[in-house]
């Protein structure tokens, strides 16, 4: 079962650096993005806080996603899984980031941002090669923040992403691919969902 749909047509963004977000429907077919959406898991989370002086400072609930950790997914998150560890995957991210590098492995992780929880700017480790994020929030309001934002040097904000199910966002990792999520305001009516996956060499 291919869950994905492959060769985005559009170019990536330049400026401040490669990125790309995609609408609900691009990455995903919409029926299929629902049901991810209604499958998503909701145990073994852990809660996951850094502060100020860390490299980051985020908060969120996270869940890694390895090869002895799916046993409980639906097939469809499974299948899911299968597509973005596969060497198509990581070939069409590189065409469409223009990396000439193409990422030898993906990490997986599962992430819940509830009331107050947020990701602070930074850039991503330089053993990751690119980030993509994909959404799974069946109503998303713009009230509700938890926006993910694209940041230039000056910490300013390049565009922000509402992060509505099936829609995604994909960066390519640089020293200037400033990015953060913005806070969750306490008027969500529900947690904000996503599923990370990173690039990594080696």
């Amino acid at each position: 079962m291919n869950i994905l749909r492959w060769g985005w047509t559009r170019p990536c963004n330049l400026h401040p650096y490669h990125w790309l977000a995609t609408a609900p429907g691009e990455l995903l077919d919409p029926a299929m993005a629902e049901v991810l959406s209604e499958a998503f898991p909701t145990e073994s989370f852990v809660r996951a806080q850094a502060g100020a002086h860390s490299i980051k400072d985020y908060r969120n609930y996270s869940r890694p996603l390895t090869t002895t950790s799916i046993g409980d997914l639906s097939p469809q998150w499974r299948a899911l899984i299968d597509d973005l560890c596969s060497l198509d995957y990581r070939r069409a991210v590189a065409q469409v980031l223009g990396q000439a590098t193409i990422a030898d492995r993906v990490e997986l992780r599962l992430v819940r941002h509830g009331i107050t929880d947020f990701l602070g700017p930074h850039t991503d480790r330089c053993d990751k090669i690119f980030s993509h994020i994909i959404y799974f929030n069946p109503d998303w309001d713009d009230e509700w923040g938890g926006h993910f934002e694209i940041l230039d040097g000056d910490m300013a904000v390049v565009t922000r992403i509402r992060p509505v199910c099936g829609a995604s966002v994909l960066l390519g990792r640089s020293d200037h691919s400033w990015h953060q999520v913005a806070c969750v305001r306490d008027v969500a009516a529900s947690e904000r969902r996503s599923l990370l996956v990173h690039g990594r060499r080696g």
